[in-house]
């Protein structure tokens, strides 16, 4: 009898040598996915990408942690804890929720946010008049009493009558927006503000009064002004033949100069939009700590809640998904992996309650939506 062997211990052999090493650096990995939330991009840009994939980073250690457990090893442990150090990024993938929340004694505001991809589903450049109409009745049938919208485009001989008819159809009378860049006379690109709540003022949200990448409208709800802004911050910018690349990628394995050319590509644009939105964000992140009103931020952010860009976003706010949402809330589902990328945040003003993702497929988001209210200590 071997000396291991009398003692109890068994050694790990090559496999489960070769298994704990691949283990350790997806540990690794998990940690450093911990670490981009809180270092700007435009300090590290590597460590981005690991935020941005830890769901999955997430997964295959969870699944060590259990080929640990099932071959009875105590390594187990090492996975165990850096996934329970992780604890508040999971909170912010996945939620638990059986009940919804009831008002806290006022008439709550229901708010609903939504990038409709230029109304339309299949085409960027084309605006149907189809998907439009679709997307309008959902928002009739929603009755919200805020709407935020990014990549509102409307081709109109007149646009300002279409959008003045279409703030009667959503019985919505207030309404504000601003252009993400300077168009021809007849389009209308921008993101919107509806309310039925009047606004006594509006701003354009802008860095250094670069191109707009949002809207700032000051809201009279009965006796209270309530700064509301809408957001929609750098994307990666994506190209059709950036989105043919990706969805080919399984044929481009023996073609690799183009696999090569094409994933830098990508790569490039996706660290210069990490640069450009951590810019935005710190801006946007001081803007909202200087408000001399309570404060709901609505938008796409295009980055995930294991971002630098959440990180900044909820020192002062809270995320109504994390307040009074379930499940994983993915509100992309566009050419790329699905990811929670809208969101509807908050100060300490208010409470949320019913945040939900409707599963409505006429953009490459879904619409997502909340009732805010004041809280009982606030009235």
């Amino acid at each position: 009898m071997g000396k291991n062997e009398a003692s109890g211990k068994k050694r790990l052999g090559f496999f489960n040598s070769l298994i704990l090493v691949v283990n350790l650096g997806f540990l690794i990995g998990l940690g450093l996915s911990y670490m981009s939330v809180h270092i700007s991009p435009e300090k590290n840009w590597i460590l981005p990408f690991f935020g941005l994939i830890y769901p999955f980073l997430l997964m295959i250690n969870l699944f060590f942690m259990i080929y640990w457990m099932i071959r009875k090893r105590w390594i187990f442990l090492v996975p165990a804890i850096v996934i329970l150090a992780g604890w508040g990024h999971i909170s912010r993938t996945f939620q638990v929720r059986f009940a919804d929340g009831s008002p806290s004694g006022r008439h709550p505001v229901k708010v609903l946010t939504y990038n409709v991809k230029n109304l339309s589903n299949d085409n960027v450049d084309l605006i149907d008049p189809a998907i439009r109409d679709k997307i309008i009745g959902y928002l009739v049938d929603q009755n919200p009493d805020i709407i935020c919208m990014q990549e509102f485009a409307v081709v109109h001989p007149d646009p300002e009558a279409f959008i003045d008819s279409l703030s009667m159809v959503l019985d919505m009378p207030y309404h504000a927006h601003t252009l993400y860049l300077a168009r021809p006379r007849r389009l209308i690109d921008a993101m919107f503000i509806f309310s039925k709540f009047q606004i006594i003022h509006e701003a354009p949200i802008n860095k250094d009064n670069v191109h707009n990448f949002g809207i700032q409208a000051d809201l009279l709800i009965d006796n209270d002004t309530v700064r509301l802004l809408n957001v929609h911050l750098e994307s990666i910018r994506l190209k059709h033949e950036d989105y043919s690349f990706i969805s080919e990628l399984d044929l481009k394995f023996e073609e690799d100069e183009n696999l090569q050319e094409g994933s830098k590509r990508i790569f490039n644009k996706m660290r210069t939009a990490f640069a450009n939105r951590a810019a935005q964000v710190d801006s946007l992140a001081s803007f909202i700590k200087n408000s001399p009103y309570p404060v709901i931020l609505c938008g796409d952010f295009n980055d995930t809640p294991n971002s630098y860009t959440y990180q900044q976003l909820t020192k002062d706010l809270r995320d109504a998904f994390m307040e009074s949402g379930a499940g994983f809330g993915n509100t992309y589902i566009g050419n790329l992996p699905s990811f929670r990328i809208d969101f509807i945040l908050y100060d300490d003003y208010f409470t949320s309650m019913n945040c939900r993702r409707d599963l409505v497929k006429l953009s490459d988001h879904y619409p997502l939506s909340c009732l805010v209210d004041l809280r009982q200590n606030n009235n």
